[in-house]
């Protein structure tokens, strides 16, 4: 199956090279907020997509290409299954969308609005599966985590309920990847799972009066009883792409209590992996890339726009940028 890897990464290859590039984001960077920044988007990757969008919605046109992404890397990959990982996610999103609207009685429509087409399963599909109580026969282990959710919502309790949704998202992300078998994905997964780990460890040692679930998610490769401290925990980030990787947005997070920028690191270094990883061109590690690369330019659009009609400064706009999928 390696061999055949050779088509799809020199397509994804090829697409990435159309992305929002250096030049496009200094381009928005100097755009007026209104219509110079409509023209500037225009001039982008999200040209046919804004074209398209009902009055060339932004935030429409932006998920249509990260829909687009994950289609293209599912029909092109040997074996399209095994990226699953990577889609599942917004699955679990839209199972915890509709079990906090059943606090309030909503229907499908008026929870659409909510959930994300970028999943394995069409969200009405998936919706009507959760009222025929049939969510086993999609994954494992769904239905009785979907249960236990809106027990958690009809008792008060819907803080409890992402705990839930987050320990069914990484016990179905481990069974997908283990049925797969592929390398690379594996790899994925275990540095995904790791980098949760270091965040919520940071988080119980800030916070430990409260109670955050999962506390710790297995299937990494650290070992809870070795992250203890602060000290540790800090150490061990740097073992995942250097001290100087995270030393911004450690800082933030200390001075803050806010995690935003840990997790835009995050989404970093799992670019930075895939991109290390792509180098064997019989890997899928350049069709995980892919969609990351989609992903990031995706959320550089979204923080300059937004950043600019609310009159953020360019300097801090800029701090907030994701670089690294951007091609040299």
């Amino acid at each position: 199956m390696q061999t055949s890897y050779i088509y799809s990464v020199s397509r994804v290859n090829a697409l990435s090279q159309s992305l929002l590039s250096k030049t496009d984001i200094e381009r928005l960077l100097v755009a007026d907020p209104g219509d110079d920044l409509q023209s500037a988007l225009k001039e982008t990757y999200l040209a046919p997509y804004l074209v398209q969008a009902p009055n060339e919605d932004m935030g429409i046109a932006i998920e249509q290409t990260l829909i687009d992404a994950k289609r293209i890397v599912h029909r092109i990959a040997p074996k399209g299954d095994m990226f699953r990982v990577m889609w599942i996610q917004y699955d679990i999103h839209n199972l915890r969308v509709f079990a906090k609207a059943t606090a309030k009685q909503l229907s499908f429509e008026e929870c659409k609005s909510f959930v994300s087409e970028r999943g394995v399963y069409n969200p009405e599909y998936l919706h009507s599966c959760v009222e025929n109580g049939t969510l086993d026969f999609l994954q494992a282990e769904w239905q009785g985590a979907y249960d236990k959710a809106v027990q958690t919502v009809a008792s008060g309790e819907i803080s409890e309920v992402d705990g839930i949704f987050d320990e069914l998202y990484f016990a179905t992300s481990i069974r997908i990847a283990k049925e797969g078998g592929d390398k690379f994905i594996q790899t994925y997964l275990q540095n995904l799972i790791d980098l949760h780990n270091l965040k919520g460890r940071l988080r119980f040692i800030k916070n430990e009066s409260v109670a955050f679930k999962p506390d710790f998610v297995e299937g990494g490769t650290l070992d809870k009883t070795k992250l203890e401290t602060e000290e540790t925990v800090l150490a061990t980030f740097a073992k995942y792409g250097g001290v100087d990787f995270w030393k911004e947005a450690i800082e933030f997070y200390q001075e803050t209590g806010n995690s935003t920028s840990l997790d835009a690191r995050s989404g970093e270094y799992l670019l930075v992996l895939a991109k290390e990883a792509s180098y064997d061109m019989f890997s899928s590690a350049s069709l995980v890339m892919y969609y990351l690369k989609c992903r990031q330019a995706a959320a550089n659009v979204r923080i300059i726009v937004v950043g600019k009609n609310s009159g953020t400064k360019e300097s801090a706009i800029r701090a907030n940028l994701r670089m690294a999928y951007v091609n040299d």
